[in-house]
C-alpha cells in the first residue's frame, strides 16, 4: 500500500462494467501474498475460523508463497479448501496474479499476513447497496499501542474520500481489505508486476479499475492490521510508500510528492510522528 496525495485522480472512463450485486459468500476466494510471515499466517487463519462459520465461509483461502525462506506450512485442516502455491516472480503485485490466476470465483478478497480478520470481514461487503467492481473495506489496528493508534486515525491503509454528488469515493483500493470483481481485474490485467515492493501496486490497480468501472467503500467490512510496535519498521514503511508514491507519479505524470501536514489526531507525539512520517516519505520519494 501507499499512501498518496489527497487529492484526486480522476482517469478517463474507457467502458463501465457493471456487475450484480454481490449476494452470497461461497462467491467470494480469498487470496493472500506472504513472504516469511508463517506467524501471521497461523494467526489469521485462526482467527477466520473462530470468527467465520458455515453460514459465511468463502469458496476458498489462496496463499502465496512469495520466496520465504522457509516455505509456508498449513498446520491444519479446514472446514473450506486452504490452499499454498508459490510464486517465484518478486513482489506482492506478482503474487497476487499468480493467486488470482487460481481463483474460479467470481469475486477476489486481498488481504494481508499481516491481518486479523473479523466476522464482519466477509458479509460487511454482503451488505453494500451499490453495484461496483471494487470495494474499499475497513482496516483497524490490532494493538493499541501509540503507533498503532497513530496508523488507525492518519487512516494509513485507507483509501483517500473522494466526494462527488454527495457521496464519498475512495479513490483507490488498499489490498488490505478490498474486494475486486475478477473479470474487471482481469480486463486491466491485474497488478503492474514491474512494481516490485509493497508499495503502488493497489494504487495503480485502483486507478485502472476506475477506467472501467466503480469503486465504493464498504466500511462494514473490517479487518484488524496488526502493526509493529518499532520505529525501524515506521521507517521503513513510509520509505517504501515514498517510492511508491515516485512510481506513481511517472506512470500517471501526476505530481504525488509528498508535502507536510498536520495530524488527524492532535498531541506532542502524534506531531512529532507526522514529522517524521512525511520526513521518511519525502527521502523515500526523492531515492
Amino acid at each position: 500500500m501507499t499512501m498518496i496525495s489527497r487529492l484526486g485522480y480522476f482517469p478517463n472512463k474507457e467502458i463501465n462494467i457493471s456487475p450484480n450485486k454481490i449476494n452470497s459468500t461461497k462467491n467470494i476466494t480469498i487470496v493472500i501474498p506472504v513472504k516469511d510471515n508463517q506467524k501471521g499466517i497461523d494467526n489469521f487463519l485462526t482467527a477466520f475460523f473462530k470468527t467465520h462459520t458455515e453460514d459465511n465461509f468463502p469458496r476458498e483461502i489462496i496463499i502465496v508463497d512469495n520466496n520465504s525462506k522457509n516455505p509456508l506450512l498449513i498446520s491444519d485442516t479446514f472446514p473450506i479448501p486452504v490452499r499454498i502455491i508459490s510464486c517465484n516472480k518478486e513482489g506482492p503485485g506478482s503474487a497476487r496474479n499468480m493467486g488470482v490466476s487460481e481463483v474460479k470465483t467470481e469475486w477476489i478478497l486481498f488481504t494481508d499476513s499481516d491481518c486479523i480478520p473479523t466476522a464482519k470481514m466477509l458479509e460487511g461487503y454482503l451488505e453494500c447497496t451499490d453495484e461496483a467492481i471494487g470495494f474499499a473495506g475497513n482496516v483497524k489496528s490490532y494493538k493499541k499501542d501509540f503507533l498503532s493508534r497513530y496508523y488507525e486515525t492518519q487512516e494509513i491503509l485507507i483509501p483517500p474520500h473522494i466526494h462527488l454528488d454527495k457521496q464519498d469515493f475512495p479513490n483507490y483500493l488498499v489490498t488490505a481489505n478490498c474486494l475486486v470483481y475478477k473479470q474487471a481485474f482481469e480486463k486491466v490485467k491485474g497488478f503492474n508486476e514491474e512494481i516490485k515492493i509493497a508499495g503502488g501496486e493497489d494504487i495503480d490497480l485502483g486507478f485502472k479499475l476506475l477506467s472501467i468501472g466503480k469503486l465504493v467503500f464498504a466500511h462494514n467490512s473490517i479487518v484488524f492490521h496488526n502493526f509493529e510496535f518499532s520505529i525501524f519498521d515506521f521507517k521503513k514503511r513510509f520509505l517504501r510508500y515514498g517510492k511508491g508514491n515516485k512510481i506513481i507519479s511517472r506512470l500517471y505524470n501526476i505530481d504525488l510528492s509528498p508535502k507536510p501536514f498536520k495530524p488527524n489526531k492532535k498531541n506532542l507525539i502524534n506531531y512529532i510522528l507526522a514529522y517524521l512520517q512525511y520526513f521518511f516519505l519525502k527521502k523515500g520519494y526523492n531515492n
